[in-house]
């Protein structure tokens, strides 16, 4: 359904968000300088959001 000038999508897209994101709280990760963080530290005092990227570069 993509269209249009940069293929944009016609129609709304909408995200499906995990039920249970404290699954997520005990997984670590490194950080932008390589530090290694737990996700559930980056949310225990406000909202995050988290965003992966696919094909990097």
């Amino acid at each position: 359904m993509d269209t249009g000038i940069l293929r944009t999508a016609k129609s709304r897209q909408h995200t499906a968000p995990p039920a249970r994101a404290d699954a997520l709280a005990d997984i670590v990760l490194p950080d932008s300088e390589g530090d290694d963080v737990r996700l559930g530290d980056l949310w225990s005092e406000r909202p995050a959001a988290l965003v992966w990227l696919r094909h990097y570069g």
